[in-house]
């Protein structure tokens, strides 16, 4: 058993078998890569697929490439290993090709079944997971206070707006990753409100570039964007004071070697009528979601001490 065993190993037929998994594991894995996310069971396994192995962000549809290249890499080098060791016995091959079937064969069946049971083993999250929970979600800090200018050459208070009901995010004019993303989603949104309810909703979108976006051109966005349709602002000012506010409110950014783009988070925080952070959320559909069901529970509350509350009671 053993001296089978041991011939196994030392002969081509365990190089074989190795080459041909790898081989069969590295086309599988490069077609996962390409798979359509859906809303199916296959599609959603795809896209967590994509995310634990390439650093894939469903919101842009970039993938981090060095991933990609580890994986191809990888696999190559193990077969270099392979070949290097099992020059010999792999010579046997070449003059013969087909004493591999069988054992090509059974590695394909090994992928096959690995393959199968992470399927099966994947357990889509149910619907109920994604429910909006306003009390798991929400919380209760208080933004730094700010005097910006914006886009109409208007100074602008947080201050101002206590009352009412605040998105924050920020962009910068130049962006042409993330910010379209990010300033189309709070468009929908807030198209998802009534017009009633749009009206107690204050959209303040700050710039990362403050040392570039004056307030003409941020009104050329704002024009491009129609969001002089919205009670919007968009904010700049002295560069120090802008970069130090982004800092407080946990904007996570750094500029590009090389370039003048910035990488940056996408946060959307939605102030209450009292003035405190109540919530933070980020790009996707479901993110978009949760914001209009968060806005809609902001706008329906009242303010402390205020009249209606009198009234009420």
């Amino acid at each position: 058993m053993f001296e089978r065993l041991e011939n196994y190993f030392i002969s081509w037929r365990f190089p074989v078998f190795m080459l041909a998994t790898l081989l069969l594991s590295w086309i599988l894995i490069l077609f996962m890569a390409f798979v359509p996310v859906t809303d199916s069971a296959w599609g959603a396994f795809a896209e967590d697929f994509k995310v634990w192995c390439f650093g894939y962000n469903p919101e842009t549809g970039s993938f981090q490439w060095i991933y990609m290249f580890m994986f191809t890499i990888n696999p190559f080098i193990l077969v270099l290993v392979i070949i290097f060791v099992w020059l010999e016995p792999l010579k046997e091959v070449i003059r013969s090709p087909q004493i591999i079937k069988f054992h090509t064969g059974m590695a394909g069946l090994l992928v096959l079944v690995v393959s199968a049971s992470f399927l099966l083993m994947y357990e889509v999250p149910a619907e109920e997971d994604f429910r909006f929970r306003p009390d798991a979600l929400r919380v209760s800090l208080t933004p730094p206070e700010f005097n910006l200018i914006n886009h109409k050459e208007e100074e602008i208070s947080l201050e101002d707006y206590k009352g009412q009901v605040v998105v924050i995010t920020s962009v910068y004019a130049s962006c042409a990753d993330t910010c379209p993303m990010i300033l189309d989603q709070v468009k929908r949104t807030l198209e998802r409100l009534t017009p009633e309810e749009r009206k107690e909703v204050v959209l303040m979108a700050i710039t990362m570039q403050p040392e570039k976006d004056t307030p003409e051109l941020l009104s050329q966005i704002a024009r491009f964007y129609r969001l002089d349709e919205y009670h919007a602002h968009l904010l700049t000012g002295d560069v120090d004071y802008v970069n130090h506010l982004l800092d407080r409110l946990n904007v996570s950014r750094s500029e590009r070697p090389g370039s003048f783009d910035i990488d940056h988070a996408n946060l959307f925080m939605l102030i209450d009528r009292e003035g405190t952070l109540a919530f933070r959320f980020t790009l996707g559909e479901r993110q978009e979601d949760w914001m209009t069901e968060a806005l809609r529970v902001l706008i329906r509350e009242e303010i402390p001490g205020s009249l209606t509350d009198v009234l009420k009671k």
